[in-house]
């Protein structure tokens, strides 16, 4: 008892606890009503009760609490110096101004001082908050990120924003300006922007990528040639004005010597131009567009093989991503399609073996043709990449065939680190219980390297092995395949660390049944497929998602098997209710938690009976009891409460009742396409809590340490 009292009364003891407790994350699927979407949230836990342990642990927490994006409109209710005393132990900002009509009064945080400052996101408009808001740049801010629109013209902006926003900063390292902040029709030029870059040498992450400037080729040569330069995020100007001086006879000297981040949007010849000048760059995203004006051209087909082939060269890479967006009238298509080979995906492998993440992206409504993609180019390409956290291929379904059964066998067996697998093929999991994946064996000589596989003429080659002296016939890559995904006893799960699962919807008599007529959330008929069937199918596909999947959080539906259907359906915490998620997810049903009844410790059914309500319960558990089949099977069927006749069981209507609404899935704006960047103004939630002294002047709730997802 005495080493716990003297452990609470160590500072640093404290401060480490408060620290670990603060950065525990728990999720939490929700559905606020059966019209709803199902949500995933994310929190983290409340440092509350500790702060209220005693005046250390209230100060250790407080310090925590509000050094991460406080809640601003907490210090209105504060006494003056109460106000200083939390703005003290801010690190990380963010201020959200309000609306233009709104008459809320900032008056609170003028004069105020944030000595401790290092991360500032401003979203205000700088015109009507100046004053409030310029304390908080000072020579200690280190991240800068200018977000929102301006009521500003563009020569206002020039002569009086962009100087207020740099001068205090003298040992700034990051700028980035949203793309709403500056006006699109009124633009400022970029020599304005380059000329203060020039005086602030700190700098070594600039973003400007989608905003209103101008003449941006000019900023992207000045600052190829910048020292010290890190991280670029910009988009250049239609045309290839920047060609010559990346490839012609005027190329720049040593361009991006130190650049480690690239986020670049262009037409594909610069992109193609590149590489190779990024020797020590480790995280690449390269959107690829022209201005689509005319037909497409012949190299635009291969322009994914091309690109990775040149990328190949960049030893350091860590992480990559590929858009190819509208490059052509016509291109690319629902059925005009960039092409991939794998020997494009085993050159990049064998050039790039501290790859983690990989993303290769086409714009809707296009996919990628994998059908130059086999199994031995796939198994090759997952061999040289263990170090492999996160795989996004937007394969059309109906090109990627030889994928679906080996996939996932070869990045079980050789991406063991893997987290986030999205791959657009109608994968089988049940292959995985068929074939047991082995754990990567060590590098031998019978092994198949990049070298084997390719020769002179750069085409996949046919290697034989010699046995007992003799040199037989069969292929060396087509035995050493076999071999490489052939069973084992393992009952090892194949990816213990996944947490995002998606692949294509496959074909199936679920899928088959649920396509004779518009799939609604609310009701789906199955009587047309055979029970004991349905649940043999649905109890094998749990079963290999619960083995293989320990950790699983997300599993996605990227489309269906004939790579027509563009809506993605996401499934969370699958595990959870193993058949009724799996069944949901090969019938194309949209995931659903809503219940009428009160809530038990169980799941459970309340049915109308001739005698009153009765309450029967059910276990979820399915993948471990096995006896919840009915309920996982007709999860979202209705009851027919008048034929209920003591029954605790749903049934499901055999045909729709006239006049229910069965609505197809619509795509929206936040689908998935070409140049389509996340809204750089996420509202940080409040991570702050005050200390037991002000906790009367908030007592509304506005303060909370969970952060939402």
């Amino acid at each position: 008892m005495a080493a716990a009292a003297m452990t609470a009364a160590n500072r640093r003891v404290v401060s480490l606890i408060l620290h670990h407790l603060s950065d525990m994350k728990y999720k939490d699927r929700r559905q606020r009503g059966p019209d709803q979407p199902v949500e995933f949230l994310e929190f983290r836990p409340t440092l509350v009760p500790s702060i209220l342990v005693n005046k250390l642990w209230a100060e250790e927490g407080t310090s925590i609490l509000w050094k991460r994006y406080p809640h601003l409109p907490a210090l209105q209710a504060m006494a003056p110096d109460r106000r200083q005393w939390y703005a003290n132990k801010v690190e990380r900002l963010f201020v959200l101004g309000p609306p233009p009509e709104s008459e809320a009064d900032w008056a609170y945080l003028e004069g105020m001082q944030w000595p401790k400052l290092k991360i500032l996101e401003l979203e205000v408009d700088w015109k009507r908050h100046e004053q409030r808001v310029r304390t908080m740049l000072h020579a200690g801010l280190e991240h800068l990120e200018f977000l929102a629109p301006q009521s500003g013209s563009s020569q206002y902006i020039a002569g009086s924003v962009l100087p207020a926003l740099f001068a205090p900063c003298a040992n700034l390292r990051t700028i980035h300006f949203g793309p709403d902040a500056l006006d699109h029709q009124d633009p400022v030029h970029s020599q304005e922007l380059i000329e203060l870059l020039e005086s602030s040498q700190s700098i070594v992450d600039v973003r400007v990528i989608n905003t209103g400037f101008i003449g941006k080729d000019t900023l992207f040569r000045r600052l190829s040639q910048r020292p010290g330069l890190e991280a670029l995020e910009i988009d250049l100007e239609p045309g290839l004005q920047l060609l010559p001086s990346l490839s012609g006879t005027i190329t720049l000297p040593s361009p991006f010597a130190s650049l480690r981040r690239l986020h670049l949007m262009c037409y594909p010849e610069i992109a193609l131009a590149l590489p190779v000048h990024l020797r020590l760059v480790e995280h690449v995203q390269i959107d690829m567009a022209r201005i689509p004006n005319q037909l497409r051209h012949e190299s635009d087909m291969r322009v994914l093989d091309d690109i990775l082939s040149e990328l190949a060269q960049c030893p350091e890479l860590r992480s990559l991503r590929v858009n190819v967006g509208q490059l052509a009238l016509d291109f690319p298509s629902a059925v005009s399609r960039p092409s991939l080979s794998g020997m494009a995906l085993v050159k990049l492998a064998s050039g790039c073996h501290n790859l983690q993440e990989f993303h290769l992206l086409a714009s809707e409504p296009a996919a990628i043709d994998g059908s130059m993609v086999s199994s031995r180019h796939f198994d090759a390409f997952c061999r040289n990449l263990p170090h492999l956290k996160s795989l996004s291929l937007k394969l059309h379904p109906q090109t990627a065939f030889d994928l679906e059964s080996t996939a996932l066998r070869s990045l079980g067996r050789y991406c063991a680190r893997l987290e986030t697998l999205r791959l657009k093929v109608s994968l089988q999991l049940p292959s995985l219980q068929l074939h047991r994946v082995a754990p990567p064996e060590p590098p031998t000589a019978d092994h198949v390297l990049f070298q084997d596989l390719v020769g002179a003429d750069g085409a996949l080659q046919s290697l034989s092995i010699a046995i007992n002296g003799c040199q037989p016939e069969a292929s060396y890559g087509v035995e050493n395949y076999a071999s490489s995904t052939s069973s084992t006893t393992s009952t090892e799960p194949c990816f213990q660390h996944l947490v995002h699962l998606a692949f294509a919807r496959p074909q199936s008599i679920l899928s088959i049944a649920s396509d004779t007529y518009t799939i609604s959330s609310n009701s789906q008929s199955s009587s047309i497929v055979d029970p004991l069937v349905e649940e043999d199918l649905v109890k094998l596909w749990a079963e290999s998602l619960s083995s293989h999947f320990p950790r699983l959080e997300v599993l996605e539906a990227w489309s269906d098997w004939t790579g027509q259907d563009n809506e993605s359906l996401s499934y969370f915490l699958p595990l959870e209710e193993s058949l009724a998620s799996m069944w949901e997810f090969l019938s194309g049903v949209e995931q659903d938690l809503w219940e009428d009844a009160r809530d038990f410790d169980e799941p459970y059914i309340e049915i109308m009976s001739r005698d009153g309500y009765r309450e029967e319960r059910f276990s979820f558990d399915s993948h471990t009891t096995g006896d919840d089949w009915e309920m996982a099977s007709l999860i979202n069927e209705f009851p027919v409460e008048e034929d209920a006749d003591g029954s605790a069981y749903l049934e499901p209507y055999h045909d729709e009742p006239e006049g229910m609404i069965t609505p197809g899935g619509m795509l929206g704006n936040d689908k998935e396409g070409f140049f389509q960047h996340a809204d750089p103004k996420h509202t940080k939630a409040s991570t702050a809590e005050p200390e037991a002294d002000d906790l009367h002047a908030i007592n509304d709730g506005k303060l909370s340490s969970s952060r939402t997802t």
